[in-house]
């Protein structure tokens, strides 16, 4: 009886792995540290970018980026095929705002259906989308599926899906009850998206963040119409702007449990400074920023394994081109991981984890952290 009850478990958990394989998940391995990429594909990438992000990365985000000539969209296309070219099992997104306009879609913005919402306010100017129109929402879903069924891409990385949450810019801008109608019009916009890309492409929305005293939970009302999203927000721009012990805490939770509930979770890390926070940083030679961005990898890379699951991905630069550090390296990429023992073992502001061949342990309010690879 006790060995038919072991087959039947282990008969239902290959079941469950085979249809998150069917559901379009990309690959997950605890081998080594999993790892997405998310950058501007420009005027397009050289070959031994392509091979690089190929080799290294299962799940990959294009976004636009410095576009000097043309639309971006056959550019991500091109992309998408070069890599799954050299990496078949590779999932490439398409970035498709939810709240605004991007320059350089220029072949979905020109077909874009009636006028923009406008706010204009001192300097503050912004055209949104009028996602409470019907005919809106079709261009929108619309192109998702072109995304998919005519750029060779297996979903899209929804930017600023979060717009209409209470107290965020559409609130600010337009009013609470008219950020209310659109923020059901978006709820409406990602079905009909998943309904006209095929169940099994993905839906990856932007943001998701922890929460405090001064700080909501954001993000997590959209994650059950989504597969997922990025917390975008752990511990960035920290050399001008500190993030309490609380705020990093509920954030590690909220991504631990949204693994837990089937959800991809990409994790982005910075290194203290991002391209934005410190425009003098940026002037330096890039081996010097990498150089100091390979010292302050070791407390994000632990935060993320103290509270990843499985579909988890970990993100580390300092921007989203590839430029701001994509196609940097870290030796602690190259060392074996392994499945973690269990999860991590929390003790007021500390946590332990321990990993098949990796042991972890941070500290948030000393914000430190230590990674041994064994």
């Amino acid at each position: 009886m006790r060995t038919t009850l072991v087959l039947q478990v282990s008969l239902l958990l290959s079941a469950l792995a085979t249809v998150h394989a069917s559901d379009g998940f990309p690959a997950f391995t605890w081998d080594h540290v999993p790892l997405y990429a998310h950058l501007g594909i420009g005027d397009g990438l050289e070959p031994d970018q392509y091979n690089f992000l190929a080799d290294h990365f299962n799940l990959i985000t294009f976004t636009g980026g410095r576009v000097t000539h043309g639309s971006v969209e056959p550019k991500i296309a091109a992309a998408a095929r070069a890599i799954k070219k050299r990496n078949p099992k590779a999932k490439v997104l398409f970035y498709w705002a939810s709240d605004m306009p991007k320059g350089q879609w220029k072949f979905s913005n020109d077909i874009y259906p009636g006028e923009y919402i406008n706010f204009v306010k001192g300097k503050r100017k912004r055209r949104y989308f009028d996602v409470t129109r019907q005919d809106v929402r079709d261009w929108w879903s619309d192109v998702a599926a072109q995304a998919v069924h005519e750029y060779s891409c297996d979903g899209i990385f929804v930017d600023g899906a979060t717009a209409g949450r209470p107290n965020g810019p559409w609130s600010r801008d337009l009013g609470q009850e008219k950020a209310a109608v659109m923020d059901k019009g978006v709820f409406a916009m990602l079905k009909d998206a998943k309904e006209k890309m095929g169940s099994d492409k993905l839906i990856i929305f932007n943001p998701l963040h922890g929460h405090d005293e001064k700080h909501i939970p954001l993000g997590e009302q959209y994650l059950p119409v989504t597969d997922g999203a990025m917390v975008d927000d752990f511990d960035r721009a920290a050399d001008i702007r500190q993030q309490i012990k609380e705020y990093m805490a509920n954030t590690i939770e909220v991504m631990r449990k949204a693994a837990q509930d089937g959800k991809i979770i990409i994790f982005k890390a910075w290194p203290g400074f991002t391209w934005w926070s410190d425009k003098e940083m940026m002037k330096k030679p890039h081996d010097e920023v990498y150089r100091l961005a390979k010292e302050r990898i070791t407390f994000p890379l632990a935060c993320f394994l103290v509270g990843a699951g499985p579909n988890c991905y970990f993100c580390y630069t300092w921007g989203w081109l590839g430029e701001y550090g994509t196609f940097d390296w870290y030796p602690e990429f190259d060392r074996p991981l392994g499945p973690p023992k269990g999860e991590a073992i929390r003790k007021g502001w500390t946590y332990q984890r321990e990993f098949a061949h990796a042991s972890v342990s941070v500290d948030l309010k000393k914000k430190t952290a230590k990674i041994d690879l064994r």
